[in-house]
Parts: C-alpha cells; structure tokens; sequence
C-alpha cells in the first residue's frame, strides 16, 4: 500500500512539473534557463583565485588579476629572463615514473597556438634534435598563448629561434614558441589562454614562415602532440599524465598514440572475452606487427609495464602478447582490480 501511495504522489509531481512548464508564461525562464549572473565571490584555497556564486545556483573559480599568481613560487624560482634554460640542478633520476599535471579545469584554459599540419614533427632531425614541432602559417597570423601563465624570455634569441617568447604555466610545464617576425607581450607580463603573444615569422635558423612549438617541464622536451592535437585545435588531456619515458627524443606522441588506438580497437572486444578465439587471433595479430619491426623482448626475461592514463588489463595483455588471466596471476590481483597511475605490473 505504501509503494502504491509514493508511486501516485510520484506521477502527481511529474504532471504538476509537466503542467507548469506547459503554463508557463511568455517570457518567464525556467531555473535551469536563468541568465548566469554573478552575485557574490568567497575565498578559495589559492592566492588570488576565488569561487563564484552564480545567481542560477551554479560556482566556479575567477581571478580578478592574473599578477595575483605571484604568489606562485613557480613564478620566482628558476626564473631567468635572458637564458632559455633556467632549471640548471634538474635530476632526471629523481623524477617519478608519471607525473600527473592538472591541464584545465573550471579556472585554467586552453587555446591552440595555432591550427593546422604538423610540418615538421618532434625527434630526430638528421644530425640534431627537434626539440618541437613546426606548423606552416602565413607571415602575421596571430599565436595565441596556449594556457594561462607568465611571459618569463620574450626577445631575440641567437641561438636559432629567432623572435621568441617562452610562457611558464602554473603547473610547472614551460611553452615555446619561435620564429616570430613580432612580439606581443614582454617579460614579467601575465598572460591567459588565447591572448595573442606574437606573430609568425620566419626569423632565426628557419626555412619558411611557420611556429615552432615546443612543450618542456622543467626545461626536458617532450613530444607536444603528447597534449595538443593541433590539426583540429583540441587538447588531448584535463589531466596529462607525463610519463618519464616521454623526456626522450625518440619518444614519438605519433607513434604512441598509433598503438594506444590500434590496441583500444582490439582491446575492446578483450576486456570481457577472457581467454576466447578473439584474444588468441588478437594476440597473433599483435605478433605479427612485432615481426615486422618493434622490438620483442625476450621471453626468459622478466618485463613489466607501468600503468598510463586509459590502460586496462585487456589491452596491457595483447600490447605483450600475453593474456590477463596471466598478469593477474603474476601480480597477484584479480581481473576487477583497480589499475593505479604509475602502478608497475609484470607482464611476463
């Protein structure tokens, strides 16, 4: 008799909802149609940031002046406004295997540089390095800074790239930004994303006008097709997990990317198939790609994978051609486990 009684005052509120949106007067806006207004801000947890209250009942954070980021010691520490490089006691051994940097979120934004082909890839370039990558543009077109941040080397740089503007971002990351034929910002200056910095040029060690792009954490490059999908202007990651590996020249975002959506296609009929015919033909598959060309380690020894962002047991067994049942048992998990970031699993 209850159940029945809170089932008919149930339906009364559906059709009394339904009977008033049908009423409602022109002009007259539903709550979740109310312009967002806001009408009052309290203290948040960083210097200078602080949570709007919005007059429909939604928040979120706002500074009222970027310079309130000072307080930042991200901002003081390893600042040099005349070198390129400013982490000189930087210890590689000393970072962790993934490093989880906090990209965007309701206050932090993202605005692609510029949009387009990547002419010139990250890696290897002959007898040097490209530290970056290089995306063709006309002479003038506006570069956008990529996320909020402070404008630490804006000048003339002699040693290649010409007109140059280095942004360091709250997070630690530094983006680079060369070959520019103007500047638009100064050292010292606060920035936010997609605030035009500077222009395209054709200045310093280049051929053809064009930006070059270059993401770093603590002055080590890495791969910046790793965050940004510059062809279509769009971030890959909220939440960036930077793993150690990828501080190396011949870490390739492509190439990484490649395998991770050739194994998400046939992960994912993995996940729930155990030990099936589909594993074994996905396994086989993989084999015959690693024939081709990557590199098989041997059986005998011991080989371990550490956890990145997306992973899941299905996709780690056919990436090492093997099978879950059997990672479980090395690791000693089941297949429910939670896989954790930089968690270190033994896969054969």
């Amino acid at each position: 008799m209850r159940f029945i009684t809170v089932l008919i005052l149930a339906l009364a509120a559906i059709l009394s909802a339904y009977s008033a949106d049908a009423q409602r007067i022109p002009g007259q806006y539903a709550i979740d149609e109310l312009p967002v207004i806001p009408i009052d801000t309290l203290p948040a947890d960083r210097a200078g940031r602080r949570l709007v209250i919005n007059s429909n009942g939604t928040w979120g954070y706002m500074y009222d002046d970027l310079s309130d980021l000072a307080s930042y010691a991200g901002f003081r520490d390893h600042w040099d406004t005349t070198s390129v490089f400013a982490y000189r006691d930087f210890s590689y051994d000393a970072m962790p295997e993934v490093l989880e940097l906090e990209i965007v979120d309701s206050l932090w934004r993202f605005a692609s540089p510029v949009v387009g082909k990547v002419y010139s890839p990250y890696g290897r370039r002959r007898r040097s390095n490209h530290n970056g990558v290089d995306v063709p543009k006309p002479v003038g077109t506006p570069i956008y800074a990529a996320f909020d941040g402070k404008v630490r080397y804006s000048r003339y740089n002699t040693g290649g790239y010409g007109y140059m503007v280095i942004l360091r971002h709250p997070n630690e990351l530094e983006s680079w930004y060369g070959h520019l034929c103007r500047l638009a910002v100064g050292s010292g200056d606060y920035v936010k994303a997609g605030q035009i910095i500077g222009y395209v040029g054709n200045t310093g060690r280049s051929r053809g006008s064009h930006l070059h792009f270059e993401l770093r954490y603590r002055d080590q490059t890495f791969d910046p097709e790793f965050l940004v999908d510059f062809e279509h202007g769009k971030l890959r990651y909220k939440v960036f997990p930077l793993e150690k590996s990828y501080l190396d020249i011949h870490s390739h975002a492509s190439e990484i990317l490649q395998e991770f959506d050739d194994d998400w296609a046939i992960g994912s009929l993995l996940a729930e198939a155990g030990d099936s015919v589909a594993i074994r033909a996905a396994i086989a598959q993989q084999k015959a790609i690693d024939d081709a060309g990557r590199t098989v380690v041997k059986e005998s020894a011991a080989v371990y994978h550490t956890v990145k962002s997306g992973d899941i047991l299905g996709r780690i067994a056919i990436r090492y051609s093997t099978t879950v049942d059997r990672i479980c048992k090395l690791n000693n998990i089941s297949r429910n486990s939670i896989l954790r970031l930089g968690q270190r699993l033994r896969v054969r």
